[in-house]
C-alpha cells in the first residue's frame, strides 16, 4: 500500500481494499482458460485468417491491462478511515442542499463502490468539492450546466 502523500494514492476504504484484492484474484483465475484458448487457436494454423486467434489475444490483452490497473490501484491504495472531526471525508453520508433549496442525502465513496446519485467518488468533481468539509460550508464545482453550489446541512462519519 502506499502513502497518503503519494500523487498516485488511492483513498479506499477497507471493504473497498477488499473487494479490489477479490476483483484480482478473479480476474486471474481467467488467465490459464484464455492461455489455452490462445493455445487452440494457434493450432488451427493460418494466423492470417484466423478471427478466433486474434479474438482471443485481444481479449487476452485486455485481461492483462484490467490485472496491472487493478494491481496497480491496490499498490497505491490508501485505507481511510472514517473521521472524528466533524468534517467529510471517504465514508460519509452527507445531507446536501442546492440553489434551489431541495435536500437530498449521499454518501463520498472511493471510485470501487460509485454508484451516483446516491454514491458519489472522491475523485468526481462533486465528490471533490465536498471533500474535507464541515456544516455550514459550501462546496462549489463546475458541471456541463455550469457551477454548482452545494450547502452541507449535515455530517456524519
Amino acid at each position: 500500500m502506499a502513502d497518503a502523500n503519494n500523487s498516485e494514492a488511492v483513498l479506499v476504504t477497507e471493504e473497498d481494499l477488499q473487494k479490489m484484492q477479490q476483483r484480482l484474484v478473479e480476474l486471474n483465475a481467467q488467465v490459464p482458460a484464455l492461455s489455452q484458448e490462445l493455445n487452440r487457436t494457434r493450432a488451427d494454423g493460418d494466423f492470417s485468417e484466423n478471427a478466433p486467434l486474434h479474438a482471443a489475444r485481444e481479449e487476452m490483452s485486455k485481461l492483462q491491462s484490467a490485472i496491472r490497473d487493478l494491481e496497480a490501484q491496490i499498490h497505491n491504495a490508501v485505507i481511510q478511515g472514517n473521521r472524528t472531526d466533524g468534517k467529510t471525508g471517504l465514508g460519509s453520508k452527507i445531507r446536501i442542499k442546492d440553489a434551489n433549496g431541495k435536500e437530498r442525502e449521499i454518501v463520498l465513496v472511493s471510485h470501487v463502490e460509485a454508484n451516483p446519485p446516491t454514491h458519489i467518488s472522491i475523485e468526481s468533481p462533486m465528490g471533490e468539492a465536498l471533500f474535507d468539509l464541515a456544516p455550514g460550508d459550501v462546496a462549489r464545482f463546475q458541471a456541463p450546466r455550469g457551477e454548482i453550489s452545494l450547502e452541507i446541512l449535515d455530517v456524519t462519519n
